[in-house]
């Protein structure tokens, strides 16, 4: 098989994997039915899901961290495998129930660090075999994850109609492994030296001699900067989406007066957005710059939280609002794995976004607690969440505006990709 041919095959193989790990995206439908079967209070229970939902989200860092180093040396099968046993395990070992503590450490922890594991690796596999279409490669890598809800909502939902939600853990769990376990077989890195054919690599940029032209490690990328910049501006890229995205669901139960079928639909609508915007932001940033694309997301995020803070409870302006959170959410997730690779060479592209990506796991642990304080008050004092969200998208904006300026003083050449053993 040539080369060509492979990494498109890797790349699907990819995908896949990180298809399956759209099960914590849909997370929210399970909120509901896990507290009843666990038969805890309304109001405890609230309390207990935001932490339970935060793990999900809050260790991938974890996984993506222990795995970037065996990643980055090319034991993409190794780390991917690891990813398939963590995630699937969670979800089988969850179908068990228990006590809530088992339930934040099964479906939580297990989750979100087996999804860490296959995560990294597939996104940092995939920018090293795209260096001519690394935004277009990573955008669809990662909008695998958000595609996973599209198709996973629906049955999840079915089947904890059918079987109960217990059940339904077990069923998704099995599966996950399987498909999980098959893309490990097949992603691998791309030989030293890769190159695509009929692609030159784009000569260094005037001026730009000097250390961060090399691919800096996570210790000397800490020392930089553009990346305590580039951490700040991720956390608040990434606020809003989680925040509407955890509570997709009960948002639309409780405060638009939707079925639950419907509020399906709602975190179907966000998934489906996140997805498009995953791909969509990928592949214009390769045209029009990564920091360009960021700011517009910053500023059609900060609109979209303004408007839901007056109108929430209104269904025709839930739903588009809901859409282009995901949408702009996405667009972040879309952007950055080339913004770190360009920022801070390939060479240890896994372990630097894992580092980078902590930001992520602090705002998976803020969002929903900042949500639960605004819902003590009562549903009038709710949407104020929502307030808070589009402020901290305005600061995202400003900090955008001086990542790109830092940038412009200081232009980062692609750096050409060395491939390591697979």
């Amino acid at each position: 098989m040539n080369a060509s041919t492979k990494r498109w095959l890797i790349l699907l193989a990819g995908l896949v994997a990180n298809l399956c790990q759209g099960v914590a995206y849909t997370s929210s439908i399970f909120m509901l039915p896990l507290g009843e079967v666990m038969q805890r209070p309304a109001d405890t229970w609230a309390r207990e899901w935001g932490i339970i939902f935060a793990m999900t989200l809050a260790f991938l860092p974890v996984g993506m961290l222990l795995s970037g180093k065996l990643a980055d040396l090319g034991y993409t099968r190794l780390t991917i495998g690891l990813g398939a046993i963590f995630f699937g395990g969670g979800l089988l070992m969850a179908g068990r129930g228990g006590s809530v503590a088992y339930i934040a450490c099964t479906l939580g922890l297990m989750t979100s660090v087996g999804s860490g594991f296959a995560y990294g690796t597939i996104i940092g596999a995939c920018v090293r075999w795209f260096p001519d279409r690394r935004g277009l490669a990573s955008g669809l890598a990662v909008a695998a994850v958000g595609v996973g809800p599209i198709v996973l909502a629906p049955i999840a939902s079915r089947l904890t109609a059918a079987y109960g939600v217990l059940t339904m853990f077990t069923i998704l769990g099995i599966a996950t492994f399987i498909l999980m376990g098959l893309a490990a077989l097949c992603v691998s890195n791309p030989p030293a030296g890769y190159v695509p054919a009929g692609w030159t690599p784009p000569a260094p940029a005037a001026g730009t001699a000097g250390p961060t032209r090399e691919s800096l490690n996570w210790k000397a990328m800490l020392t930089r900067p553009r990346f305590w910049l580039l951490y700040v501006t991720y956390f608040c890229g990434v606020f809003a989406g989680i925040l509407v995205n955890g509570l997709a669901a009960p948002i639309a139960i409780e405060l638009a007066n939707f079925t639950r079928d419907q509020a399906t639909g709602a975190v179907m609508l966000f998934a489906l957005c996140s997805a498009g915007g995953r791909v969509l932001w990928g592949f214009l940033s390769d045209k029009f710059g990564r920091i360009f694309m960021i700011g517009l997301a910053f500023i059609l995020t900060a609109a979209t939280m303004f408007v839901l803070h007056g109108h929430v409870s209104t269904p025709g302006v839930l739903m588009p609002c809901v859409g282009m959170a995901g949408l702009c959410y996405g667009g972040i997730f879309g952007t950055f794995p080339s913004l770190s690779a360009e920022s801070f060479g390939v060479k240890n592209a896994a372990v630097n976004l894992a580092v980078l990506f902590t930001s992520f796991s602090l705002v998976a642990v803020l969002a929903p607690q900042v949500v639960a304080h605004y819902r003590s008050g009562g549903p009038e004092e709710y949407p104020k969440a929502f307030l808070v969200a589009g402020c901290i998208a305005a600061v995202g904006l400003l900090l955008s505006i001086i990542v790109g300026k830092s940038m412009a003083k200081q232009a980062m050449p692609a750096v050409a990709v060395g491939g390591v053993k697979s």
